[in-house]
């Protein structure tokens, strides 16, 4: 994931010979949490990738109704936390390039506009779970289960990211809302480390579940940041020294020559429903526990947020964090979630 400039580059080109369509490889520094991963462009059926729907050229003047943000840079974050509670201007955040000064990472692959990115519809997206008896409400699980923490014990997965996801599981249930963990090992292969295919992988079995627990509504993609080692995410809330996490939103539109198209082969549905989701993760996070979220990163593609409107993916720290920044951040976490949907 992109958040020092050292991070992830991308290299994604078409070749076209003897009417082959050959499909570059995405080199990731740092997506998906661990640094250095390479990974294929997601889901593309049949070797084929295209895209399809309203273009929007943002340097033709037939869209200037649509204001866009993001547009050749990538903006970063301030990443010191505050010295004080955040104050949030709900009013100020209506201009889509304070929204994303105040709220967003924007990855230079992609951009913000007006028609994805409205504060009063987030504000009025309903978010609350039904209370509808003794079912599961949330699925945690993790794409990338490899993921561990500076002082994780080797070869013991709940000693990182998977451990995270257990003590968000225990938090959440503490505050009356039933979970599901999933632990399945999506980037293991044969009893190794296989990164490429994780997100194909994952897919079938978090399919299952949701089939198999229909009561569930909210979906979160645990993972921890790959980061650069002289740096640290971590600060400190309420006296104890607590990892800073970051939400993520891939929104299945990509900048190319200059026009801002939606991805044919990577469609999500709940684009706009988990944009919602995370902004108002993001604006509780702030407004209750300053320095705790880094922001909302925004990339072009699409990851694991599909396959439900309340679904979300997860930064939490980075490798260099020790595991009691990690579950400080986590037990922060559930309270966040537990206001924003219960």
């Amino acid at each position: 994931m992109k958040v020092t400039n050292e991070r992830k580059r991308l290299l994604r080109k078409f070749y076209t010979s003897a009417g082959l369509l050959i499909i570059g490889v995405i080199i990731a520094f740092g997506h998906g949490s661990a640094m250095g991963e390479v990974f294929l462009y997601q889901n593309i059926p049949g070797s084929k990738m295209g895209f399809s729907g309203r273009e929007v050229d943002v340097f033709n003047e037939d869209y200037e109704e649509i204001d866009v943000a993001g547009e050749d840079e990538i903006s970063f974050m301030d990443e010191s936390p505050a010295s004080k509670p955040e104050e949030i201007n709900i009013n100020a955040l209506k201009n889509i390039a304070e929204l994303r000064k105040k709220f967003y990472i924007v990855d230079k692959k992609t951009l913000m506009t007006e028609d994805y990115f409205n504060v009063d519809k987030f504000l009025n997206t309903d978010l609350k779970i039904k209370k509808n008896g003794d079912f599961p409400k949330v699925l945690i699980f993790h794409t990338h289960s490899h993921e561990m923490f500076k002082d994780s014990a080797p070869n013991n997965i709940y000693e990182g990211v998977v451990g995270a996801g257990k003590r968000l599981k225990e938090k959440l249930e503490e505050k009356g809302i039933k979970c599901i963990h999933c632990t399945d090992r999506f980037d293991m292969v044969d009893g190794k480390v296989k990164i490429i295919g994780a997100y194909e992988r994952m897919e079938p079995a978090i399919r299952k579940i949701l089939s198999d627990n229909p009561s569930i509504e909210v979906v979160i993609d645990l993972h921890r940041d790959g980061i650069d080692e002289s740096k640290k995410l971590v600060t400190t809330i309420n006296g104890k020294p607590t990892a800073r996490l970051m939400f993520f939103n891939g929104i299945c539109r990509i900048l190319e020559d200059g026009k801002l198209s939606e991805i044919k082969d990577l469609q999500n549905p709940y684009v706009k429903d988990n944009l919602a989701f995370s902004f108002n993760l993001n604006l509780k996070a702030k407004q209750k526990f300053s320095g705790l979220s880094r922001g909302i990163y925004l990339n072009a593609y699409r990851y694991s947020l599909h396959m439900a409107p309340k679904s979300t993916l997860v930064e939490i720290g980075a490798q260099n964090n020790t595991k009691e920044e990690i579950f400080n951040a986590v037990d922060l976490l559930s309270e966040v979630i537990s206001e924003v949907i219960d």
